[in-house]
């Protein structure tokens, strides 16, 4: 009897262990795909733009089809079934970088695979990245516009701007979202920056405005769209960007109070930049919906370089109006003139060469300053030309002569500048009456006493003129002065009667 219950109780701790054994052999099979994944490899690495790390790039490996996202440092983790050779494809965030495809080895312990992804240019070298992380940009004077649903309003620019390879003093800023460095007109957009390039209009409740920011060799033009509407069905939407250019090469597009649906978005804009010609553009979007609040393109120049100044007299500081200037690299180069402000400005192509930056002007001493060009660099080259600056003690001559005399009087010519330079001095039409002595000379520098001045023998001649007769004629005093090298004193001769007749002996 107790051999009996001792034998069912050790059959049912048999049949115990072996219904636990079944249901664990489930439960084990069960777990095991849980298994096989934590045995994939892990890719790491970063992908890298021009400005820095790409953030929300996503990177897909082939043939896995495994996919990550890269984070706010660029950095992406992919995990891979088994060791072998993969295709990654990298897609950026945004429309300035390339798209990229590397190939890459994996190990059994993982892999490291960093990504660095092309910039996109035009034929110009034009490239551009995105930020949130910039203050957005006013305006302050109102563009009046004719036509406020599709007019225009032209705006002269304090300074110059470069675009692609020009220099300009003015543009065309349109009630559409675009600014023209060209004549508008046609089907075409040359020469055109495309803020928001859609079919706007303006209100009681909106505005253009513009101004101008910044120090020089940096300053930037702002135009400012504020509270526009969207024209057209949908004219409930509002929309307020920015254009900024700036003398240094660069411009960027802001954005601000976007709901990111219909078309405030974009979603039927031209957002980009377009040469003078149509041959290079770098379209960000066109109709497709990228913008979002707070978006900022910024452009920037990946080939060339700008260089800019003014050149000025450098007796008095003030500008030397159309001087010449040049930028040579191997004796070749853009040249032009100085503006009314005696700025000037090129845009050049850059390769880390050298260019030799001439300035001159006539009756000025001219300079020569030698730069390097880094692409994307402004290089500031202002000039002070040298000049003479030849004065006269008097601005006109009045004699009082008898008839059949001569009569002497003494000029004092001063040479106020830093160089030293020529003169001479004679009547203008070549009156027989009026002689001068030296006719011609030189004169040193300011400071040099006393070799700055000179004084010149003026002397009339009233032999066979009759009495009553009043002689006129020019002085004419030139040099190499850079201010006024040409110098106009009228000179009157009253003749009297002959000195037999009472009339003083002695001029006046």
């Amino acid at each position: 009897m107790h051999l009996a219950r001792s034998h069912r109780r050790d059959r049912r701790r048999t049949l115990a262990a072996l219904t636990a054994a079944a249901l664990a052999l489930p439960l084990a099979l069960a777990a095991a795909p849980a298994q096989a994944d934590t045995a994939t490899i892990d890719l790491t690495g970063i992908v890298t733009g021009a400005t820095g790390a790409e953030a929300g790039a996503v990177v897909t490996a082939s043939p896995s089809g495994a996919t990550a996202t890269t984070g706010a440092d660029g950095r992406y983790t992919l995990r891979l079934p088994a060791a072998g050779g993969y295709g990654l494809a990298v897609a950026p965030a945004h429309r300035c970088a390339s798209p990229a495809t590397v190939q890459v080895e994996v190990t059994a312990s993982g892999g490291v695979e960093d990504v660095a992804l092309a910039p996109r240019t035009d034929a110009f070298g034009t490239a551009c990245s995105v930020t949130t992380a910039a203050e957005f940009p006013a305006g302050t004077q109102r563009l009046r516009f004719a036509d406020r649903a599709s007019g225009t309003a032209d705006l002269a620019l304090p300074f110059p701007v470069p675009f692609y390879g020009h220099a300009y003093r003015s543009l065309t800023a349109s009630v559409d979202g675009t600014l023209s460095f060209v004549t508008p007109g046609g089907q075409t957009a040359d020469g055109t920056l495309h803020a928001f390039g859609d079919d706007l209009a303006v209100d009681g409740r909106s505005g253009v405005y513009w101004a101008a920011t910044g120090t020089a060799p940096h300053r930037k033009i702002v135009v400012e769209w504020r509270n526009v509407r969207t024209a057209g069905p949908a004219t409930g939407e509002r929309i307020t960007f920015a254009a900024v250019i700036g003398e240094d090469g660069t411009a960027s597009l802001h954005y601000r109070d976007l709901s990111g649906t219909g078309r405030e978005n974009g979603s039927s804009a031209t957002i980009g930049t377009e040469s003078h010609t149509g041959a290079g553009a770098l379209i960000y979007s066109r109709d497709e919906g990228t913008l979002r609040d707070g978006t900022v393109i910024a452009l920037r120049q990946t080939r060339t370089a700008v260089i800019l100044g003014r050149v000025v007299d450098a007796n008095d500081q003030l500008p030397v109006a159309g001087a010449r200037v040049g930028a040579y690299s191997g004796g070749l180069g853009p040249s032009g003139s100085a503006d009314a402000d005696g700025a000037y400005l090129f845009q050049v192509p850059a390769d880390r060469q050298d260019y030799d930056v001439v300035l001159d002007a006539p009756y000025y001493w001219g300079d020569r300053i030698t730069v390097t060009a880094v692409p994307g660099a402004v290089r500031l080259v202002n000039g002070e030309l040298g000049t003479g600056r030849v004065t006269a003690d008097k601005r006109s001559l009045t004699v009082k002569a008898p008839a059949d005399s001569r009569r002497t009087r003494t000029l004092t010519l001063t040479n106020a500048g830093g160089i030293p330079t020529a003169y001479t001095v004679a009547e203008k039409d070549g009156q027989d009456w009026l002689t001068v002595s030296p006719a011609a000379g030189g004169l040193e520098g300011a400071g040099q006493e006393p070799h700055d001045r000179t004084a010149v023998t003026i002397t009339v001649d009233t032999t066979g003129v009759a009495p009553g007769t009043v002689l006129k004629g020019t002085l004419r005093v030139r040099s190499d002065s850079g201010r006024g090298p040409v110098i106009d004193l009228p000179v009157k001769v009253i003749v009297r009667g002959h000195r037999g007749s009472g009339e003083a002996g002695q001029g006046l």
